[in-house]
């Protein structure tokens, strides 16, 4: 079967298993169908959208490189309907499954095969993993954003680094005792690192740090499909640069989503609703 063929089959499939509401979203089963389905088909969309311009960009078949990119979206979204469930391990689980997706659209965007390389992100470092081509099978690299983002979060005032959390999530995790930004917020997110206020109703929190995972999720989702190909544009250019980019990453999605952030109102930011939305479902309630 034509590796085209093979990926709508493969997109076809996604979207027919993930329209379908949870089994925790019972009491609001419309609600919860039309607004996994809006954001599963936005993930899609930007998977095949962002695959098909770089396939256009390079002369390669654009329908094929839409159809595999749109497939690794909907495996995105899978991912981040994971990261907000309830159980030990889910914010880990559900970031692999993300991140596996995430690359299967950028594979599609620069014309390799759809498992050829993976990226998986673990805490502040992102290991590589090629099936074929020059180069190692397996390398890792340090994510520069992220080690600057922890390095915040650690030096924010009250704040302690949340090991059990952490493994759980798949990303570094802080608590803090206060709200943070004069107490308007119970979460915090930055490069791959969250920050979460404690507080007495543990389904709050709970509620907060699904929100903030589902962040990590879209950083990750920037870096490999937007900000990836720019750094290797960049770094490519002398050789000090191409040896640091063997070993760092440098994560500039982070500085260009927080720049977007300042500037994009709150309430309509579409990152924000996805997450908003997400981190209800499995409680039922409003973030």
């Amino acid at each position: 079967m034509p590796r085209f063929r093979r990926a709508a089959c493969l997109a076809a499939v996604f979207l027919a298993v993930f329209d379908s509401p949870a089994r925790a979203q019972c009491d609001g089963c419309n609600e919860a169908r039309g607004g996994e389905g809006v954001m599963l088909a936005g993930n899609a969309l930007i998977g095949g959208a962002t695959a098909a311009v770089r396939a256009r960009m390079r002369g390669r078949p654009v329908l094929r490189a839409f159809a595999a990119g749109a497939a690794g979206g909907a495996l995105t979204f899978a991912g981040k309907r994971i990261v907000v469930e309830r159980f030990a391990g889910a914010g880990f689980v559900g970031r692999e499954v993300a991140a596996i997706g995430t690359s299967v659209s950028a594979n599609a965007m620069e014309g390799r095969q759809v498992m050829e390389r993976l990226v998986l992100p673990v805490g502040p470092v992102r290991v590589y993993l090629a099936a074929r081509g020059p180069g190692p099978a397996l390398s890792a690299r340090i994510d520069a954003a992220a080690v600057a983002a922890a390095a915040w979060a650690a030096a924010t005032p009250g704040a302690r680094f949340d090991a059990h959390e952490s493994l759980s999530a798949g990303a570094l995790v802080f608590r803090v005792e206060k709200g943070l930004d004069g107490g308007s917020y119970d979460g915090r997110h930055a490069a791959g690192v969250v920050l979460v206020r404690d507080a007495e109703d543990p389904a709050r929190v709970a509620r907060s740090a699904a929100h903030e995972r589902v962040h990590v999720l879209q950083y990750d989702q920037s870096f490999l499909l937007w900000s990836a190909p720019a750094e290797a544009k960049l770094m490519e250019g002398a050789g000090w640069s191409r040896s640091l980019h063997r070993w760092v990453d440098l994560g500039l999605n982070a500085p260009a989503l927080a720049g977007l952030g300042a500037v994009v109102p709150y309430r309509v930011q579409p990152w924000e609703g996805e997450a908003r939305y997400l981190a209800r479902v499995p409680g039922g309630s409003e973030y």
